[in-house]
């Protein structure tokens, strides 16, 4: 299946991490920051978050009806060109045109140092590499983001992580952000097609963590009653997999302090591939224990996520179909009102 396949309208799972997820976390945020956040996005030509965002009235548009706080990164030329009309940022270099991984694992070799990206050149693969450069330039020039939504099609875990494009453009994220002090973090993968190399390293994580931290086995025993990996039910045995071996390892090799704030796994079509979505707030590692926080965090884990939500149990929530449609709604209506311009 692929995003083309899928009614992003009426994709009631996913929406469920949005609206018991993403859209609490962000209220949150903005309520600390106290400013209207700058958000990025993998969003799609629906554009659903940030829609949503705006309706709920943490992303407001100036006086010209765009919306400033808005960056986007897509690959798709058709989809790109949609989200330019659809999210209107004042600036098209706002919406960024390329597949994330290799923009942001772009690194300056012998045929692009030194080099402007506007540069003639005659090699076609050399030209390629400068206009990755050009576009990595551009989206640094956007930094910092106070909440970013990384949720791309591909899967984070389908690869060895260290071969993983993906899982290293993820962790130029935590590089990349050092000029903030702290922000959101949004993370969705699919978790039904899991390498056995990851699968590997989930479980060598899990069996260190309950022989050097006594907390973590005794949260593990009263909550699920089991120290064994492979007797936690599945979808609580991969969210904690995936918060201690990919989210707070990347967190904690980068000098970041990461706080989960729920975690959410829905299917996509009936009995169909489950997606994960991690809601998360960095900050950056400072006076307070790493390992305090580590412990705390994976209890929490433990004890309170992930929540679930099935494609039929989604599709009968009556309250986020409603605010789905409303959402819906407000995006064509401010859609209409652009027609509407002479």
């Amino acid at each position: 299946m692929s995003p083309k396949d899928i009614d992003f309208d009426t994709y009631y799972s996913k929406h469920c991490a949005r609206y018991y997820g993403w859209l609490p976390a962000s209220k949150k945020h903005r309520n600390q920051i106290e400013r209207c956040p700058k958000y990025f996005t993998l969003c799609g030509a629906k554009a659903i978050d940030v829609f949503m965002l705006e309706y709920e009235k943490l992303l407001v548009r100036d006086t010209n009806k765009r919306l400033p706080n808005v960056f986007v990164c897509e690959e798709d030329e058709e989809a790109w060109v949609r989200i330019i009309d659809l999210v209107r940022p004042p600036v098209k270099e706002a919406v960024i045109f390329g597949k994330l991984q290799d923009i942001l694992t772009f690194e300056d070799d012998e045929d692009t140092r030194g080099r402007s990206p506007d540069e003639d050149e005659a090699s076609f693969e050399i030209r390629k590499k400068l206009a990755i450069k050009g576009t990595f330039e551009q989206f640094k020039k956007h930094l910092p983001f106070d909440i970013i939504n990384f949720d791309p099609w591909e899967s984070l875990l389908n690869r060895d992580l260290e071969a993983n494009k993906l899982y290293q453009a993820f962790k130029r994220i935590f590089e990349l952000q050092k000029r903030i002090d702290r922000f959101l973090l949004f993370l969705t993968t699919e978790i039904a097609d899991i390498h056995p190399s990851v699968q590997s390293r989930f479980e060598q994580d899990f069996a260190y963590n309950i022989s050097k931290y006594a907390k973590i086995r005794e949260a593990l025993l009263s909550s699920v009653g089991t120290v064994n990996y492979s007797s936690i039910e599945e979808n609580k045995r991969k969210a904690l997999s995936f918060v201690k071996s990919v989210m707070m390892s990347v967190a904690r090799s980068k000098g970041w302090i990461c706080e989960h704030q729920g975690i959410y796994i829905y299917e996509c079509e009936p009995g169909g591939t489950r997606m994960l979505s991690s809601v998360a707030r960095l900050s950056k590692a400072g006076t307070t224990s790493q390992e305090d926080v580590y412990v705390k965090n994976i209890i929490r884990v433990i004890k309170q996520m992930p929540e679930y939500y099935s494609h039929t149990s989604a599709n009968n929530n009556q309250k986020v179909k409603k605010h789905l449609k409303k959402i819906i709604e407000f995006r064509d209506k401010i859609r209409g009102e652009y027609h509407e311009e002479p």
